[in-house]
């Protein structure tokens, strides 16, 4: 079947769920054109200068390790340490758009500004500046993948016109210049806050840590051994189970399970921290860092209440009452939202007894339902993806069988029915924490469920079924491994479903990651973190 035959389809965004796209709409049978607005394919582990973009930083690790991330079919190279820094990353992404032949159908420095329909309301306008120049080109179908982590959620601060030292988003931080000797607030207990105050350690006077609450944080490494390793096929299915049919004795097992983790491997946690009690997992994104409760414990850091104002050029007051004086630079690593700027059509709605932001009105999360035909956006979902890498591929499948209509739309009154249901289930979540509250979150169980059928991964052949009991009696070694083996992105290109290409090698790269794994336990975790921090061979640990 020729290109030309199922259409034209522009992707936003060449990170790696761009780059997933392009190349499954593309062997498709669409023709495809993906535009970037950084010079190089990456999106954020492509790093750049520019304040304005999203970017790791270059001494930014991946939390998760190279065993269970990567592409369904293009395994991650042997050479990469057990967790990636940010050039290999994007060298990782380079290389699978060059094997796939996929850089001459992307183009860059175009920044897509609005999409609107033409006026006989037959396809999709685009305007943008492609390296400066304004442009408008037309396509019959439209898939944003420029993240969700673009626009960043700056706290509105009382009298921050009074405060003379710096005041930046965590988006915004590229180097220490400017800060040596000065005392710093980094507000937040994320990640990215983990990565900055690393950065600014050496050379700041001191380093606040603000946070308004609790939070679970979790090492990437758990006695010897990478901690997504922990989570299988298996135990993810498990889990799904319980959040749908048994969530109340989900919540409080899994907080107390994660409460028990926390201190066996923390140790005892000074209560003047307040890391503990944190929201429940279920309510809020936990936090992952080798390095915080350390030097929390050491003393390098200081744990304080979140800010209530500024009150003067370099001072400020704490939610407790304590005030902050000599403070130079205030640094809030408090998060991102979905930039859906470029499509003003999306409709919004409020659920009765909420007080959060209005909620787009999505079809599960992706789909809007007067276009969901001809629109996607993978860029509104900050839940239920796996590891979001391994994902990518997944969702690359099922919107792709949406377009070609392998797989059938509900109507837009069954789509509606879902959003207005999904919104009062967001509703709820508000109310219970409205501090942590994503207003991207999906009910993991069925964003999940709903994306491997309609991509046809033939993963149901791993479950209780008689699927998965003929599955079983047929090949007893790879049903093992891939129930409780390493998590791979492999296995959604194994099975033969007619929905979407397998992968000839998925069989061996789903062996050979379960090989790779043995060397697991290191004898000693400090050293195993410091191999995954500087590129050093696992092997060398032991």
């Amino acid at each position: 079947m020729s290109q030309l035959t199922l259409g034209t389809v522009a992707v936003i965004g060449a990170g790696t769920c761009g780059v997933s796209m392009l190349k499954t709409l593309r062997e498709d049978g669409f023709k495809v054109t993906c535009f970037e607005r950084r010079k190089q394919v990456g999106g954020l582990w492509a790093y750049t200068d520019d304040p304005t973009m999203t970017s790791a930083l270059p001494s930014t690790r991946a939390i998760i390790s190279k065993y269970t991330c990567g592409m369904t079919d293009f395994p991650m190279p042997d050479k990469y340490p057990s967790h990636l820094s940010t050039a290999e990353f994007q060298e990782y992404i380079e290389s699978y758009a060059k094997h796939f032949d996929l850089l001459k159908d992307v183009v860059f420095g175009a920044l897509v500004q609005r999409a609107t329909r033409n006026k006989d309301n037959t396809k999709w306008n685009l305007e943008m500046l492609v390296n400066g120049e304004q442009q408008t080109h037309e396509f019959d179908k439209v898939v944003f993948c420029h993240g969700y982590q673009t626009q960043p959620v700056m706290p509105a601060f009382v009298g921050k016109e009074l405060f003379e030292g710096q005041l930046m988003h965590a988006q915004q931080f590229r180097t220490t210049k400017d800060l040596e000797g000065k005392n710093v607030v980094v507000v937040g207990m994320s990640s990215s806050a983990s990565d900055i105050i690393n950065n600014i350690l050496p050379v700041a006077s001191k380093v606040y840590m603000s946070h308004r609450r609790g939070g679970y944080i979790f090492p990437t490494w758990r006695k010897g051994v990478p901690g997504d390793l922990m989570v299988t096929w298996r135990r993810r299915q498990i889990v799904a189970f319980m959040q749908h049919y048994l969530p109340g004795i989900y919540k409080w097992s899994t907080d107390t399970a994660l409460r028990l983790l926390m201190r066996s491997h923390w140790g005892k946690l000074d209560p003047e921290w307040r890391i503990l009690p944190s929201p429940s997992i279920t309510l809020s994104l936990p936090g992952a860092s080798n390095s915080l409760i350390p030097l929390l414990r050491e003393g390098k850091i200081t744990s304080v209440h979140g800010i209530k104002c500024f009150t003067g050029p370099h001072s400020l007051e704490l939610n407790d009452g304590t005030v902050l004086e000599g403070i130079g630079a205030v640094i809030c690593a408090t998060g991102y939202t979905a930039n859906l700027h470029a499509t003003p059509f999306l409709e919004q709605s409020r659920p009765p007894n909420y007080g959060g932001p209005d909620l787009v009105r999505l079809w599960m999360n992706v789909f809007p339902p007067q276009y969901a035909d001809s629109m996607a956006l993978l860029c509104h979902s900050a839940y239920g993806k796996n590891n979001g890498f391994s994902f990518n591929d997944v969702q690359s499948m099922a919107v792709s069988n949406v377009f070609k209509h392998t797989h059938s739309l509900p109507s837009q009154e069954v789509m509606n029915k879902w959003i207005d249901a999904h919104h009062n289930w967001l509703a709820t979540r508000y109310r219970q924490e409205p501090l942590g509250f994503e207003a991207s979150a999906v009910k993991t169980w069925e964003f999940q469920q709903f994306l491997h059928d309609v991509a046809g991964t033939g993963m149901e052949n791993l479950g209780w079924g008689w699927k998965g009991w003929r599955f079983f009696l047929q090949d007893p070694k790879m049903s093992w491994l891939m129930n409780n083996g390493v998590e791979t992105a492999h296995a959604f290109r194994y099975f033969e479903t007619g929905k979407r290409r397998t992968w000839p090698g998925a069989r061996d790269a789903i062996i050979k990651a379960n090989e790779a794994v043995k060397v697991f336990p290191v004898k000693d975790e400090k050293k195993a973190i410091e191999a995954g921090a500087f590129g050093v061979e696992l092997e060398a640990a032991n």
